[in-house]
């Protein structure tokens, strides 16, 4: 199993994440570092002082999903599980996410428990009261317990996979995540569209009849954003990324399936408007002014997948022949990490690559 963290122009908040990796009750069997487009040697560094052992590699073009390709590409276990680099790993993190693989052959994907690191700020206590990253301490396993209530009523499978995790603490099983062409580098673009390649993933995994599996004793611990305004900002961002990830789905769909997406998308869409009314009478967390822009949001995702693309192509383009690994590799898997020589400073991989 390799443990991965895609990092970019966060040092102090990698060398804590490293530092949970290291600690591990089962250790990982490589611990790899893709720093995504930076700006400066402020994560090689950070690697070598926190974690020796691990492998540094660049993705130079920026995007989470071309840093998850570029891991996906890199490493040398079977299993990929990665961790943002702004959370922080519990002991018995990897060996949780390993005995979940090993006892599913058909689990593609495993998410894990994610808490909040600390909730001193208002930011970070609101977004704990919008309902956090938290999915509770109950096993999930898809599609079989699609048939219970989700929340207390029926949902469609959609709305399970949505509500199972995110990529906070994610998993995949390496081979099945290729086999789908890997993540999708539309999503994930910091400010064009800032998230979706997570539920993106775990949707395509339940299409290709692969298992998905929240696992709560894969604890980890994620540090929130510390200002309202950010918090507000985030939430409102990843309610664009998710409607932007449904109307893609939508797209791609057929019978079916397409009306159950197309059914839960519209639900989205006027949820925001649900909640406002709820907190005319006091019964929802986010201020007026928050919701109102969610809601705007929400309406801005149903377009902005083509534009992300465009986004994506454009950036590939851009870096020409230090173009990712990942878009060039992603069909071929290779065991063979890229290779080091020396000490832990000097394991750094950039590797170019002819378009």
């Amino acid at each position: 199993m390799t443990a991965a963290i895609c990092t970019r122009a966060r040092p102090e908040q990698l060398a804590r994440a490293l530092e949970s990796l290291c600690a591990q009750r089962v250790p990982a069997a490589e611990i790899l570092v893709i720093d995504n487009a930076p700006l400066d040697d402020a994560a090689e560094r950070a690697v070598a002082r926190a974690c020796p052992a691990a492998r540094y590699v660049v993705e130079p073009i920026p995007g989470l999903d071309f840093a998850r390709n570029r891991a996906l590409a890199e490493a040398t276990g079977d299993i990929v599980a990665f961790l943002d680099d702004d959370a922080v790993a519990s002991p018995g993190w990897v060996g949780a996410i390993r005995a979940a693989f090993e006892n599913a052959p058909s689990l593609g994907v495993c998410t894990g428990r994610v808490e909040a690191l600390a909730v001193r700020t208002a930011g970070q206590r609101l977004f704990e009261a919008n309902g956090g990253y938290g999915r509770g301490d109950r096993r999930i396993r898809l599609p079989a317990d699609a048939r219970r209530r989700l929340r207390g009523l029926p949902a469609p499978l959609i709305a399970w996979a949505v509500s199972v995790g995110n990529g906070a603490s994610l998993a995949v099983r390496r081979d099945y995540a290729r086999q789908l062409g890997g993540f999708d580098e539309a999503l994930d673009l910091g400010d064009v569209l800032p998230g979706g390649g997570d539920l993106d993933m775990i949707w395509r995994m339940l299409q290709a009849g692969h298992e998905v599996v929240y696992e709560p004793d894969a604890l980890a611990w994620h540090e929130h954003r510390q200002s309202v305004s950010d918090a507000v900002e985030q939430i409102a961002g990843h309610q664009r990324a998710l409607l932007a990830f449904l109307a893609k789905s939508v797209r791609q769909a057929s019978g079916r399936t397409q009306a159950e997406l197309l059914a839960f998308l519209c639900w989205r869409l006027l949820k925001p408007g649900v909640r406002l009314a709820a907190r005319g009478i006091g019964r929802d967390p986010l201020p007026a002014r928050a919701l109102l822009r969610v809601w705007k949001e929400c309406w801005v995702g149903l377009s902005a997948y083509g534009r992300a693309c465009r986004t994506a192509q454009q950036r590939r383009m851009e870096h020409g022949s230090q173009r990712s690994a990942a878009a060039t590799r992603i069909a071929a898997p290779d065991r063979t990490p890229t290779a080091q020589t020396g000490t832990a400073h000097t394991n750094r991989a950039v590797t170019e690559h002819v378009m």
